[in-house]
């Protein structure tokens, strides 16, 4: 199921309205065209599962109550397709009515247990528990999505490479418990800078990395310094000793296809600064591939 529903995963909650408004047309014009005799339980079913799926339980046991009734309708009441219900009383209608509605909510509730818990191990899989940032896997998988987009509207990238300076020390000094909030709270203060389609990643230990789309009226090396200084206010607000050293790189929408080369170039920014007194930034600008072929 997982496999034949994954296009859904990526449907908005309109889009998946219209998906299951159009499944559900589709299935009732061909329930009228073939008659009571022709059973379309199954089509019925699938959008039932549709919804849950997509929309969740609430959705899915609406439509379900829509779609019996609806089917009840085109049908006749209480019609079992291919048996004469003559002299049939109107509580077995009610009852067979109420029997379709109990099996089709039970199948939606667990279609809708299925996609949480799919959800749950997918963000389980992606993202670091502490932080609640994307993990280094996850990051690298989501370049390309960034990159993509960045190409359609003629944006510029800019890659961060970060890590904290002097965080070993409150671990020692401190303790774990005092680590961990300080980078709660520099990954939450780097997120709330962030739109939805930006990403930042936690790598591992102290160490950071964002990828964002820089729109063409913002200049990047501006972006990231600003970055910067509101990362550094966040840290100093903790009460500890703690700096942030930052690698960016200025990247061609073009030229973002080499994932490791790109976050090497960062790094290898961000080291300079560690080399240089540390508590800065190092912006460098990657060239686009033709000149690094040239060179």
């Amino acid at each position: 199921m997982m496999r034949s529903f994954r296009w859904t995963m990526w449907l908005s909650r309109r889009q998946a309205w219209l998906a299951v408004m159009a499944a559900l047309s589709v299935t009732t014009v061909a329930d009228w065209l073939t008659g009571p005799t022709v059973s379309m339980t199954i089509g019925y079913l699938f959008v039932d599962c549709l919804a849950a799926w997509t929309l969740r339980e609430r959705a899915g046991i609406g439509v379900v109550l829509f779609t019996v009734a609806l089917s009840s309708l085109v049908n006749g009441f209480g019609y079992i397709p291919a048996v004469d219900l003559t002299g049939l009383s109107t509580t077995v209608a009610i009852w067979n009515t109420l029997t379709r509605a109990s099996s089709a909510m039970m199948i939606v509730l667990l279609v809708a247990t299925l996609r949480h818990s799919i959800d749950v191990e997918r963000w389980r899989a992606s993202t670091d528990y502490l932080t609640r940032s994307l993990n280094g896997g996850a990051f690298r998988s989501k370049i390309e999505r960034v990159a993509r987009m960045a190409r359609r509207r003629g944006a510029t990238l800019l890659l961060l490479y970060m890590d904290l300076d002097g965080f070993k020390a409150v671990n020692d000094r401190h303790g774990h418990a005092a680590g961990d909030e300080v980078l709660r709270r520099f990954a939450d203060e780097a997120r709330a800078r962030m739109r939805a389609d930006d990403l930042f990643a936690r790598l591992g230990g102290d160490e950071f990395c964002a990828f964002l789309a820089i729109e063409s009226e913002a200049v990047p090396e501006q972006v990231a310094e600003s970055l910067h200084a509101r990362l550094s206010d966040a840290l100093r607000a903790t009460g500890y000793a703690v700096t942030c050293s930052m690698g960016a790189v200025v990247i061609d929408a073009g030229s973002a296809a080499d994932t490791e080369r790109l976050i090497r170039l960062a790094d290898e920014a961000m080291l300079e600064v560690k080399r240089n007194g540390k508590n800065a930034i190092r912006i460098a600008f990657d060239a686009p591939a033709e000149l690094r072929r040239a060179a």
